[in-house]
């Protein structure tokens, strides 16, 4: 891992009472989005606690053979520069087909206007594309997402 971001998970422990530090087992660096806006705007809305949740296609885990996203863990939110922002602890992981994720869980992704019909349109028009162009896989409202969950713990 980078050096500055060994650095600031550093400083963020440095905050943490001593009976809090063995929880920690591992720290990751994770950005939202493949475009420069969106990075940045994603990563502003997770440091300002608007947005407190992301989804991805579970079949990518399989193709790009990465573990699911465990809860505990910490990620170190980067921006578009890969500078970090702020950082996340997993509070917890579901899996469900994208026709039925909830009203909660999309509202707590905290973009768009903040509606369930602004992100399902959102994730369905970017899950279209990428799952063709990257996975050449159909996605569909049965493909089953992996819904993360997520708290802000320092910035």
């Amino acid at each position: 891992m980078d050096a500055r971001y060994v650095d600031y998970f550093q400083s963020y422990l440095s905050t943490l009472p001593e009976s809090q530090l063995p929880e920690i087992e591992e720290v990751e660096t994770t950005y939202f989005c493949d475009d420069e806006y969106n990075t940045n705007e994603c990563a502003r809305l997770v440091s300002i606690g608007q947005k407190r949740a992301t989804c991805s296609v579970k079949e990518a885990y399989r193709i790009e053979e990465e573990e699911f996203p465990k809860i505990g863990r910490h990620q170190i939110v980067l921006d578009w520069e890969k500078n970090p922002v702020c950082i996340v602890k997993i509070t917890n992981v579901d899996f469900c087909p994208f026709g039925q994720v909830s009203r909660e869980f999309a509202e707590s992704e905290g973009e768009g206007d903040g509606t369930y019909e602004w992100w399902y349109k959102a994730h369905n028009d970017f899950f279209t594309e990428d799952c063709k162009s990257a996975y050449g896989i159909e996605f569909n409202d049965s493909t089953e997402l992996v819904l993360v969950t997520f708290e802000l713990v320092h910035k």
